[in-house]
């Protein structure tokens, strides 16, 4: 059985205290750059070694997050970051890009990684890829089900999951629609959060279903608290709080609650209502179908405490929970306003007390829990404990010896001892100056004091001694973290010989088909088999979430005469090599997000064509095409994101269920606060929002033998007449 830890997430240097204070095991964080919380505070690379050092002689864990898409330009300062992180002593890598993963992998090889969450592994096969690539741990995609990841659990590598905090609506590392709408990618850690946002919905017929509470996409957050023991149980190996961008009093609460309740110890349950939160719901890991949206905007989902009752034409405040001195609650206005309001004492439930400085709240409100002073954070020092020797005869120089665990250390003064004139020192003097640990991760189990009756030693030198001992074991201590070997070498990139453009399409619907040219194209992408390509070659099936079985699919690929497979996820890489045996040739799909050379370079390996990531520029796409068969969207609608969750479901309240005989499953629309519309489609369990504007690129921009990819909706297609938009292309992400 392995052991579980609390994964704690670290934004400042408060949120690490209220950690582990709470009793944290391990820690996530990141540097100023590449990491997937880039609003967070983080911590710049040269100040973040003291942190790691904080964290390793508190006998704990740190891994750092890289999780972001690297663009070339910046791999030479990401790997320069990655290699003194590597030299501070950092204890893994959590990382979403393949390409450098495989970079670091080679260079810097006495180090854990870890596949993030943003590699969207929900699956067996998909985390036996990424093994047999050489992660240590995956990360598991948030939409993941548990009994999925029983499943994936037989494998030899450890697991973390996310049992606490925020989640994404979009499945893990696919989401586009920020950086669509504004340029601040997801991929690149600045999500803008237009999942939070308001949406209205529209019929085919062009009518507007609103409502007050129209947040369509907010995701509650999620609470697997009582689930600890299943964890447990199902050896997993990490249980993962989200919130960098939180306070330390959210820190510290999350980790407190779920470390008592892995330790069998009680905790406050209000603590978690009480603390950051919009509502939660168990998740889909659990199969919660329903009620796992918040269609209101409650960025926190506060506790109701009181109400305010009118008696003799004074408002009064009932309590109808007990309320610690010290908390902080809410009060309504007849304006409407929300006035905070401190408990000078403890109250009590029905207690009641006049607010004679509130004259004008509102009567009939509720009065909610702001922050109680039951989740204020209590530092509670983490400390070890050691022996210390101390020896000094006259004339000699004095020393003091420590003991801990492993170490055995001896430090001696340059000064030597005298013979006391007057007042000798006694043991106790000299215990008493040894014993001053209070700043450092130690407490004193045995002070042994071996001295002659008479001798005279300053307490400055005391001190001396047992400052530079307490330095000289922790620099022992840390050492074994560093000093690790690092191998730089030249990559070796599989440069192509000059290929020539192809002009391929994607075909989504067959409907009006017959008004397309077909032969204008040299392969065809599709998704769902339809008699009507039975006379065409050169087809290509997308696979992207099919359940996995090989042997099946193979022989229908074959049956049908498909020319290959369009791979959209690493469940179905680990089985490109019986795809090639069979004869089948392998394009790499969008949603690998292929962003620079080094993941290009793994994929041509054994790929015919590689589809760039669709938020890289002109300039990385045709610097890209000059080394590598590669491809980009030229036309068509992109795919913004991929939902278990139904938009609609939240007002049909259908638990997901019925969705093939539905009449929202295609035609509707959503319009966000600034009017677009985006078209939302149902399609075997997953809900696709698809762009507002079609992306018609200016081929004059790309090189002649990139190839180009034009997407087929059954609506409209591309034309000489159309109005050029390069979407993110000419502007690229930030």
């Amino acid at each position: 059985m392995k052991d579980l830890e609390i994964l704690a997430p670290v934004g400042n240097e408060a949120m690490l205290d209220a950690a582990i204070s709470a009793g944290a095991d391990s820690f996530y964080l990141a540097t100023d750059d590449f990491g997937a919380r880039a609003y967070a505070k983080n911590f710049d690379i040269d100040s973040i070694e003291k942190i790691i050092d904080k964290i390793h002689l508190l006998d704990k864990k740190v891994y750092i997050t890289i999780n972001t898409l690297i663009k070339d330009s910046e791999f030479q300062k990401c790997y320069s970051y990655a290699k003194k992180l590597y030299e501070y002593g950092a204890d893994g890598f959590i990382i979403q890009d393949l390409g450098l993963y495989l970079f670091l992998k080679y260079r810097l090889t006495d180090i854990e990684y870890h596949a993030s969450t943003q590699m969207a592994v929900r699956d067996y096969d998909g985390a036996k890829f990424l093994k047999e690539l050489g992660f240590d741990r995956v990360v598991i995609a948030r939409e993941t089900s548990f009994e999925d990841i029983k499943k994936i659990n037989e494998l030899d590598i450890d697991l973390e999951i996310f049992v606490h905090g925020s989640l994404c609506v979009c499945i893990s590392g696919e989401c586009l629609m920020s950086s669509y709408l504004g340029r601040r990618s997801a991929n690149r850690g600045k999500c803008a959060g237009p999942c939070r946002k308001r949406y209205k919905i529209k019929s085919p017929s062009g009518k507007i279903i609103s409502t007050i509470d129209d947040y369509l996409l907010n995701m509650r957050d999620l609470c697997t608290i009582d689930k600890v023991k299943l964890y447990k149980n199902a050896n997993i190996r990490s249980l993962k709080i989200e919130g960098r961008m939180k306070t330390a009093e959210y820190v510290y609460n999350v980790v407190k609650s779920y470390k008592y309740e892995l330790e069998d110890i009680e905790y406050n349950k209000k603590n978690l209502i009480d603390v950051s939160n919009r509502g939660y719901t168990k998740g889909f890991i659990f199969n919660e179908n329903k009620d796992y949206i918040s269609l209101k905007n409650n960025k926190r989902k506060h506790r109701k405490v009181g109400s305010i009752v009118k008696k003799e034409n004074t408002m009064n405040l009932f309590f109808t929970d007990y309320v610690k001195k010290g908390s902080i609650l809410e009060i309504e206005t007849v304006k409407g306003k929300k006035l905070p309001f401190t408990a000078t004492k403890d109250f009590f439930k029905n207690e009641k007390i006049t607010l004679y400085k509130y004259k004008d709240a509102k009567e009939s409100s509720d009065v909610f829990m702001l922050n109680s002073s039951d989740t204020q954070l209590e530092q509670n020092s983490l400390k070890f404990p050691i022996d210390l020797y101390f020896k000094a005869k006259v004339g000699q120089k004095p020393s003091l010896n420590v003991r801990f665990k492993e170490f055995n250390i001896t430090v001696q003064s340059d000064k030597i001892c005298e013979k006391a004139k007057n007042i000798s020192v006694s043991k106790e003097d000299i215990k008493k100056n040894v014993n001053k640990l209070n700043d450092t991760f130690y407490f004193a189990k045995e002070i042994f004091v071996d001295i002659t009756d008479d001798i005279f030693i300053r307490k400055k030198e005391i001190n001396k001694l047992r400052r530079d001992i307490i330095a000289l074991l922790n620099e022992k201590r840390l050492a074994t973290y560093k000093n690790r070997e690092i191998k730089d070498k030249k990559s070796n990139l599989n440069y192509k010989e000059y290929s020539l453009r192809e002009k391929n399409i994607e075909i989504n619907s067959i409907e009006g088909i017959e008004n397309i040219d077909i032969s204008k194209f040299d392969n065809i992408y599709i998704r769902k088999w339809d008699q009507y390509f039975k006379c065409h070659n050169n087809l290509y099936y997308i696979i992207e979430r099919e359940e996995i079985k090989i042997e099946e699919l193979i022989n229908f690929l074959i049956i049908k005469k498909f020319k290959g497979v369009y791979i959209n996820n690493y469940s179905y890489l680990r089985y490109y090599r019986k795809f090639i045996e069979k004869g089948l040739k392998i394009r790499i799909g969008n949603k690998l997000n292929v962003f620079n050379e080094k993941s290009a370079n793994y994929f041509s390996k054994f790929c015919e064509m590689i589809h760039l990531s669709v938020e890289n520029d002109f300039s990385a796409i045709n610097n890209l095409s000059k080394k590598f068969n590669v491809e980009v969207t030229a036309f068509g609608k992109i795919e913004l994101m991929t939902m278990i969750h139904c938009p609609f479901s939240a007002i049909k309240k259908c638990g997901l269920r019925g969705c093939e005989n539905c009449k929202y499953r295609e035609g509707y629309k959503i319009i966000n606060d600034k009017n677009r519309e985006f078209d939302v489609f149902r399609y075997e369990g997953y809900s696709k929002i698809y762009s507002d504007k079609y992306l018609n690129v200016d081929t004059q921009k790309l090189n002649d033998n990139l190839s180009l990819l034009y997407i087929y909706d059954g609506k409209n297609f591309v034309d000489d007449t159309r109005k050029i938009d390069n979407l993110n292309y000419e502007r690229g992400v930030n």
